[in-house]
């Protein structure tokens, strides 16, 4: 396909950019940059290049073409960026001194975001730090692949690689948690450590969550895969995750993707619904309801009994469940020295 050139400036102006009127005879134009703002008001750190039509901040180091420009300006894909600029017109938006961008974009659909997350943990492997890690907790071999826990690419490098592979294969990445741009390139988001799928009833992948390698901060192991407030990039939710025998009745509820695919795991394939976060309620009582499930069984952490942090949250989920009208609601209690379901299973490695 021939494209047609569309000029750097124009796309600028077409974008609502300050731009350094004294530049303007020049082969590099000068404006204000709207992906970091410059640092102050008047200040004009990205480069228009009018013979190669790119352009270049060179206070963050932002960089692309016009269409790259228009498509992250305007948080739509480089093809419908392509198809407006091509149009041409020339009426510009008065333009705005920038400040740094703060994405809110949502997620794209869920099929869309099954396909990409699919395909990446493809591309990926599980290192043998994190295969022991999750052996350590009880699963076997064959569920860890079943699963499909993946390590994070540790490299910047192996990072854009992995972008540009589902890229190649025609997924989206705009509007994809945990993609981001980054000098005009994609990349990948977040800390070192594994991948842990989050699925709904029908086992399609929600979003990804992460157990972090860093546990300096021993309450913060677990983080979204997410690229939230970053340039190009979007937020995640705490989506509620599915894992066990959808045909069963009686649902235990528990917290977190990992924990509950231990558990059910120990458990016979138990079936587990698990929320990412104490606070996280967004999404749970549609989930049980859809599963049609008659009973609920609480498997929430026994550190309810000494914090009264955790157990206000809790009792807050337990609202939220038991005003389902027609559920059964029941509360299962361990040794509290096992502070988890997961933790209890393995050391009596006995069934629900």
């Amino acid at each position: 396909m021939v494209y047609k050139k569309v000029p750097i400036v124009d796309t600028a102006r077409r974008c609502g950019l300050v731009i350094d009127s004294r530049t303007l005879q020049r082969s590099e134009v000068e404006a204000s940059c709207p992906f970091c703002g410059d640092r102050g008001v008047g200040k004009h750190h990205l480069s228009l290049n009018t013979d190669t039509d790119q352009y270049r901040c060179n206070l963050c180091g932002a960089k692309g073409n016009s269409i790259t420009l228009y498509a992250q300006m305007k948080g739509i894909s480089n093809k419908q960026a392509y198809q407006e600029l091509k149009i041409g017109g020339n009426v510009y938006p008065i333009p705005q001194q920038p400040t740094p961008q703060k994405t809110e974009r949502q997620p794209l659909s869920l099929e869309a975001r099954h396909a990409a997350y699919t395909d990446m943990l493809e591309h990926l492997t599980l290192l043998d730090k994190h295969r022991e890690n999750l052996l350590g907790r009880g699963l076997t071999e064959e569920r860890i692949r079943q699963n499909q826990y993946r390590s994070m690419p540790e490299t910047a490098r192996g990072r854009r690689l992995l972008a540009g592979l589902l890229r190649a294969q025609g997924h989206e990445l705009l509007g994809l948690p945990g993609f981001r741009t980054y000098c005009g390139d994609w990349t990948v988001s977040g800390p070192n450590g594994f991948l842990i799928p989050v699925r709904n009833k029908d086992g399609l992948i929600q979003g990804l969550k992460i157990r972090l390698d860093d546990e300096s901060v021993p309450n913060r192991k677990y983080r979204w895969f997410s690229s939230r407030d970053m340039t190009g990039g979007t937020r995640s939710y705490s989506w509620v995750h599915v894992t066990g025998d959808t045909r069963k009745k009686r649902a235990y509820l528990t917290e977190g993707p990992l924990k509950g695919d231990v558990a059910s795991f120990l458990a016979r394939d138990a079936l587990f619904v698990c929320i990412g976060g104490v606070n996280a309620l967004g999404g749970l009582k549609d989930t049980i309801r859809d599963l049609g499930v008659i009973e609920v069984v609480e498997a929430m952490d026994m550190d309810q009994m000494t914090n009264p942090n955790v157990r206000k949250a809790v009792l807050a989920v337990r609202r939220e469940v038991q005003s389902i009208r027609g559920l059964k609601y029941m509360k299962y209690t361990w040794n509290p020295a096992y502070k988890g379901v997961d933790d209890y299973l393995l050391s009596c490695a006995a069934g629900i």
